[in-house]
């Protein structure tokens, strides 16, 4: 019997260098400017952080979790761009989404009222068009999860992994 199944878009995530991080602020510069209308690292849905000597760009996995602890259904996952998307209307600003973030990125408006997140731009991520360079990139998910294997391996080994899967055919 045939399958009825229709093969979705690859879902595309951001993909963090921290290696490649200046600490510039432009990613945070034009975040705040395309979702906020103001530019104002405060306002920011993407944050660096920095300890003298490294800088790190922290973005929204787009996991999920938020969306399972919000008590009103008003954090949805986008079926266009898989952004895990917040409606304002419906949020209710208990922040619960905010306490269950792994990444901590997730922001409370305090004069909306209102949780805010990465909703990667509609598909066209500003913070990724404007890094000079690349240390924030928009990669599909098997190369994301790749990445992560490859920095999970590096932070228990002490050396960094550039490889594939050992067993990959």
């Amino acid at each position: 019997m045939a399958s009825t199944k229709v093969k979705a878009e690859a879902t595309k995530y951001l993909l963090v260098h921290p290696e490649r991080c200046t600490g510039c602020g432009r990613c945070e510069l034009w975040c705040s400017l395309v979702k906020r209308g103001v530019q104002n690292p405060a306002k920011s849905l993407v944050r660096i952080l920095a300890n003298g000597i490294t800088h790190v760009p922290v973005v929204c996995s787009q996991c999920g979790l938020c969306e399972s602890a919000c008590p009103t259904g008003a954090i949805v996952r986008d079926k266009a761009t898989g952004a895990v998307v917040i409606d304002e209307e419906e949020c209710i600003g208990c922040q619960r989404c905010i306490a269950v973030c792994p990444m901590g990125i997730i922001s409370f408006d305090e004069e909306a009222g209102v949780a805010r997140k990465c909703d990667l731009c509609g598909g066209a991520p500003a913070c990724v068009e404007h890094c000079p360079e690349n240390a924030i990139e928009y990669a599909d998910a098997a190369e994301v999860g790749r990445a992560r294997q490859r920095s999970f391996a590096s932070s228990w080994s002490g050396r960094e992994f550039f490889g594939g899967d050992a067993y990959a055919k």
